[in-house]
């Protein structure tokens, strides 16, 4: 990863497939990227990125697109990312959007627009936005 807007893509992209296979860490999107798991984090750091909160982002812009674009139910969303249980991840996304995942599901697409990811000490993130911004 060269800190190039692809590359940066590129990473959004291996991370997105590995957790809607419910898989992601450090070296397996490292193994996928051909780089060395250090190298990939020394280089997300560089920009000011921090891996897991690119794995949040991801989860969050996913399970938005699946309760917005799907009639899949909250459990068979939260096993599709990994979650052990419904209840994780409905206060995951709680957290992430300001609201439940039956809430998110209900409200106009215009809300959506607003709501923002929490996360501590960092800028919020709201689901449109890219994560290259600081």
């Amino acid at each position: 990863m060269r800190n190039s807007p692809k590359e940066h893509s590129r990473v959004k992209s291996v991370i997105a497939g590995l957790a809607l296979a419910g898989t992601v860490s450090l070296e397996s999107v490292a193994k996928r990227l051909g780089t060395s798991p250090r190298t990939l984090q020394r280089r997300l750091t560089e920009q000011g990125i921090s891996f897991w909160t690119l794995v949040e982002q991801s989860r969050f812009e996913i399970a938005g697109a699946l309760l917005r674009e799907t009639d899949l139910k909250v459990q068979e969303i939260a096993t599709r990312l990994g979650y052990n249980s419904p209840s994780g991840f409905s206060r995951a996304f709680a957290r992430w959007a300001g609201c439940s995942p039956k809430v998110f599901r209900g409200a106009p697409v215009e809300r959506h627009e607003e709501t923002r990811m929490a996360r501590t000490g960092q800028k919020l993130l709201t689901p449109t936005r890219s994560l290259t911004e600081k």
